[in-house]
């Protein structure tokens, strides 16, 4: 009889279930629920932040020294640098400028600015969460989430609102925390479905969350409660107080109702199902023949149902040594990916104003295709065949995707003021390309072939946001996993051996935070570059360009992404699956 495992790193509420393999289910419908609630308490605030800075540039009008005016001249001497402020560039006379391009700019700004604090805050997160238990960092990160709502709630000066989102950037942990901990709970050939859930949740609250912030908006709290307004109450504080009233339930539930995920218990948990899947296959498999030992029967697979990894006899120096060369590549990828898809994302409201003269309920309609697609394809498709089809073919399927969505927005972006000229004199392409871009660029396509070629791209743009960064990030859980089988915890002991000890070189939550952080560079630096690349040779040959980049991307990544199967990890049971 195994005995009890040992204490987890951080003690969990007396409601919150237990370790074991029927609690993985629930526990990870606790993780969607908090991420679900904390992913629209982030949304809320992004179809505001136009009429919200607009707000704070008329209140602070007139005042040259404010932290806003400071900002305001930067972004003029950035649009300088990129040729929008200069009437005699080919792009500025030929490019349509949405109206109050500055407020734009900022509002890119601070979301960068947002990145960038978690890019820094990331590695340090998932390293805390290592020592101190999941459940305790994920409860001190709300903490500052609810500090961050509870300014923006009294910001009526820019320099109160840049302070709360500088505190946000901080302290949000809710996602990387909660990638560590259905990565904790599951096991390799559950991780991807398990995770599936990460992107739904984004998906869900990226449709819902900005409709509940614009609705909430018109809910003015200065109106109702004027005497507030000295403290500080502002006309966007009815979406605040939403966002911290959602944050406020979120950590209470978690409080109520989390396990401590980074114990020994679910440890042994963990690998009690592997062996349990890894039987049920072996069993099921038409190649296993039984081998009877004393009492007991065990099941022999041959090597038509399960092929070890290669390297299952490295020792954990050289194990090690792979699994820092192995999550280089998934940050490199991850960060690159994120880098392309985030400018071009950032880029493509400017777009749709250029090409289509969208109002702000097309423009919702669009994010809002977007969003429902993914959704669906990460319920439907990730979460039922990642595991079956690979992780890594499916991040290739996801690149491959973006690159043929961002070729046919380019493809009906013609007469958008491409400027063949700059690019001949400053760029040096060949003539036949020159050529090409010409013939794009003065094509008179209908707006019905426009609308057809935009929708064609956002389909692919969905198809990528369910599919690859789920499915990297999958990959980056999964060589955290990486060891022999003989480092693996027994589940009839209660203390970690030797072996185990060894069993994780490179902590889940500093390595995952590590990915994340690289992830979120992306997000920062690609904006800025796309923004810059958009206005200064037009749509056509940024979003061709871009097509191109991540088709270079995709054939990169086939050549550096690990193969699930090839790891020296605990995928036994994986590995059975893809081999019967």
């Amino acid at each position: 009889m195994a005995s009890k495992s040992s204490p987890p790193a951080a003690s969990s509420s007396s409601s919150s279930p237990s370790a074991s393999p029927k609690s993985v289910p629930k526990v990870t419908r606790i993780v969607f629920t908090a991420l679900l609630l904390d992913i629209l308490a982030f949304t809320i605030i992004l179809p505001l932040f136009p009429r919200l800075l607009q707000f704070y540039r008329d209140s602070e009008h007139g005042d040259q020294t404010s932290l806003l005016a400071w900002s305001l001249s930067r972004l003029t001497e950035f649009q300088s640098a990129i040729g929008l402020n200069d009437a005699k560039t080919p792009s500025s006379s030929s490019i349509k400028r949405p109206p109050k391009m500055d407020i734009v700019l900022l509002g890119g700004a601070l979301g960068s600015l947002f990145s960038v604090l978690q890019f820094i805050a990331s590695p340090v997160i998932g390293k805390l969460s290592d020592v101190l238990g999941r459940r305790r960092v994920l409860l001190i990160s709300m903490l500052g989430n609810l500090i961050s709502c509870a300014v923006w709630l009294f910001s009526s000066s820019f320099d109160l609102f840049v302070l709360s989102r500088i505190i946000g950037g901080l302290s949000e942990g809710n996602v990387q925390l909660s990638i560590a901990m259905i990565s904790d709970i599951t096991t390799p050939a559950t991780r991807s479905r398990g995770l599936a859930m990460v992107g739904i949740a984004f998906a869900i609250a990226f449709t819902i969350g900005p409709a509940l912030g614009a609705y909430f908006a018109n809910k003015d709290l200065v109106a109702a409660f004027p005497g507030l307004a000295q403290y500080g109450l502002h006309p966007f504080s009815g979406s605040a107080l939403l966002a911290l009233v959602l944050l406020t339930v979120e950590s209470l539930y978690l409080y109520v109702k989390l396990p401590e995920t980074n114990s020994e218990s679910w440890r042994v948990a963990v690998q009690q199902t592997v062996q349990e899947e890894t039987a049920a296959d072996s069993g099921s498999s038409s190649s296993s023949t039984p081998v009877t030992n004393g009492s007991s029967t065990a099941v022999k697979s041959t090597p038509s149902s399960y092929s070890p990894a290669p390297t299952a006899g490295l020792d954990q120096e050289e194990i090690q040594a792979l699994q820092q060369s192995y999550l280089s590549r998934l940050s490199f990828t991850h960060f690159a990916h994120l880098f392309l898809f985030s400018g071009m994302e950032f880029t493509l409201t400017f777009l749709t104003f250029h090409l289509f003269d969208f109002s702000h309920m097309q423009q919702g309609a669009l994010l809002g295709y977007i969003g429902i697609l993914s959704s669906l394809l990460q319920g439907g498709y990730v979460r039922r065949r990642a595991h079956i089809v690979g992780e890594k073919r499916m991040v290739l399927q996801g690149m491959v995707a973006a690159a043929l969505g961002l070729g046919s927005i380019a493809l009906v972006s013609g007469g958008g003021g491409a400027t063949t000229y700059l690019l001949g004199d400053k760029f040096l392409l060949p003539a036949w390309m020159i050529d090409a871009i010409w013939w794009l660029d003065t094509q008179e396509w209908s707006r019905k072939t426009r609308m057809w070629g935009l929708y064609a791209g956002a389909t692919g743009l969905a198809v990528t946001s369910a599919t690859v960064v789920n499915c990297l990030t999958s990959l980056a859980s999964l060589v955290c996993d990486m060891g022999s089988d003989d480092s693996l915890p027994s589940p009839t002991s209660s203390k970690p051996s030797t072996a185990n000890k060894k069993q994780q070189p490179i902590g889940k939550g500093l390595a995952l935070g590590r990915f994340r952080s690289w992830g979120q560079l992306g997000r920062a630096a690609g904006p800025i570059a796309a923004c810059s690349l958009y206005w200064r040779v037009g749509p056509l040959i940024c979003y061709g360009a871009a097509s191109a980049a991540v088709f270079a991307i995709t054939f990169l990544a086939s050549r550096i992404l690990p193969e699930v199967r090839k790891l020296p990890i605990r995928t036994r049971a994986a590995s059975t699956k893809k081999g019967q």
